[in-house]
């Protein structure tokens, strides 16, 4: 007893220590990450798309532009304007050969100077560039033919005499023309201080030009935001696939049962949610095991008892019966004899109870040996409805026995069975006593040939009549599954039908316990 109440403090430790689960820390849950991700989701409209257009513009779109040996438009338009000051103070001469010099620098433009009177006094065609004149009237008109690089022919008209209409029509259109036209004043830049003009012409292609690549840049941006998009389903998946994969080992652990029916703990690999839930399987298979031991410490108690009991009782009775016996012999009274064979009844009955009680417990410990042969139950059931014939004609019972007269051959215990008839016939005559009858015949059930024993009592729940009202019904039940046999039992108010039947050649048959 003291070893006992010592487990139990020891168990009751062990399931308070249980209950104290451990706080979970927001920065291990799953919660903390599911929202980690959702986040960086939000975050990537505001703070990744800036960042994908400075990265496009500055490594991808700077790709696109063409090759410029004469650099871009304001480049051209610094230097003319610049050379054109410069040379404010310059004779003719020394205009003319620097723009020589510059014409070398930049052979594929065209170049010419207009003196102060208006006159086109000098002229370097480009190269590639078709010079010819044209005479109109009085007018003269010098014609240069460009070629451009997607073979279009542009014509320029310079006038040998410039006149205020056309050099105000010349610069108006040089502003948007190709070849690109640069007009500037000598000293004067953009001012006119009355010593001419000098024009430089360049073909815009040969000068840095940004690309309108838009269709790539949709793509690269699409092909990005894509390969984003698709970065956080993988991250989802691969999220709710680790969960998955912690739920499915945990739901195969249960339903894994061990040696002894109890499913085996698993191993708590991280402290979240689903880890708590695996720290409660672990305490619920604990707790379980120690309930398992503790059904099984009762269980070998209770058998012990029931042996020990079973054998001091015998003695007593033994002397007993050996006394009433003997008062047999002597002269009694009609009185005393009549309580004689009642105490000898209950001494039977009292008997049984013992005999119950060895056999109940030599099955549940697997000790009791049954001999299978093959037998004719219809003979074993008549023989056993005849032993108890004058009980049941003393209880006044309207006994109706409908069995044919081929033979049944079952696979049994021949003492086995008649326990199970004894224990079924005893059973009525104690619970069913108000119907007075009783009612032994065969009936098919499941396709096989089963024996049908009926009653008119009060009936009872079919639960209740699987499981066994006492020990007589729990030895039945204990040997009906010994010998392979099946029971079924249906109550109702009309009574209790019970069908014995053999399990031979029946599949997925649950009618049984």
């Amino acid at each position: 007893m003291t070893w006992r109440l010592g487990s139990r403090k020891v168990n009751k430790q062990q399931e308070q220590k249980s209950v104290k689960k451990k706080k979970l820390r927001f920065g291990r849950s799953l919660m903390s990450r599911y929202m980690f991700l959702i986040l960086a989701a939000v975050l990537f409209v505001p703070v990744v798309l800036p960042i994908i257009s400075i990265v496009y513009v500055v490594v991808v779109n700077s790709g696109y532009t063409k090759d410029a040996p004469y650099g871009d438009v304001n480049h051209i338009s610094n230097l003319w304007s610049k050379e054109a000051i410069q040379l404010g103070e310059s004779t003719s001469n020394e205009i003319d050969q620097r723009m020589k010099q510059l014409h070398n620098r930049y052979p594929k433009s065209s170049m010419y100077r207009v003196d102060e009177r208006g006159d086109t006094v000098f002229m370097l065609v480009g190269e590639g560039v078709t010079l010819s004149e044209v005479s109109s009237g009085n007018v003269v008109m010098k014609t240069l033919r460009w070629t451009m690089d997607d073979e279009k022919t542009i014509v320029t008209q310079v006038p040998t005499m410039w006149d205020a209409a056309s050099t105000l029509q010349f610069m108006k259109e040089a502003t948007y023309r190709d070849p690109l036209t640069v007009v500037s004043f000598i000293e004067g830049g953009d001012q006119d201080k009355g010593k001419g003009f000098m024009v430089i012409e360049v073909p815009r292609y040969l000068m840095q030009k940004q690309q309108n690549n838009w269709p790539m840049e949709l793509l690269y941006l699409g092909l990005f935001m894509g390969i984003i998009f698709l970065f956080f389903i993988l991250m989802s998946i691969l999220f709710f696939a680790r969960i998955r994969k912690r739920l499915v080992r945990l739901q195969t652990a249960m339903m894994a049962p061990g040696k002894e029916g109890i499913p085996l703990p698993v191993d708590i690999r991280r402290e979240d949610e689903i880890g708590h839930l695996e720290e409660s399987f672990n305490d619920m298979v604990r707790q379980l095991t120690d309930s398992r031991q503790r059904e099984r410490e009762e269980e070998q108690l209770r058998k012990r008892l029931i042996a020990g009991l079973s054998h001091d009782l015998r003695t007593p009775l033994t002397v007993i019966r050996g006394h009433m016996h003997a008062l047999h012999k002597e002269e009694l009274s009609h009185k005393g004899n009549s309580s004689l064979l009642r105490m000898e009844a209950k001494m039977e009955d009292l008997g049984g109870l013992i005999d119950n009680m060895l056999s109940y417990n030599l099955l549940t410990s697997g000790k009791y040996t049954l001999k299978l042969a093959e037998k004719d139950m219809l003979r074993i059931v008549r023989e056993a409805a005849a032993a108890w014939y004058p009980v049941w004609e003393k209880e006044q019972f309207d006994i109706d026995i409908d069995l044919p007269e081929e033979p049944l051959l079952w696979q049994v215990d021949e003492q086995g069975m008649r326990r199970i008839l004894d224990n079924l016939f005893q059973n009525i005559v104690r619970y069913a006593a108000t119907g007075k009858y009783i009612g032994i015949t065969t009936e098919q059930i499941q396709g096989v040939t089963a024996i049908l024993i009926h009653d008119h009592g009060p009936g009872m729940l079919e639960d209740i009549g699987a499981k066994g009202t006492g020990l007589g019904l729990s030895i039945v039940d204990l040997l009906v599954r010994e010998m392979g046999l099946r029971k079924k039992v249906e109550s109702s108010a009309e009574g209790v039908r019970i069908y014995l039947y053999s399990g031979a050649g029946i599949k997925g048959d649950k009618t049984h316990f």
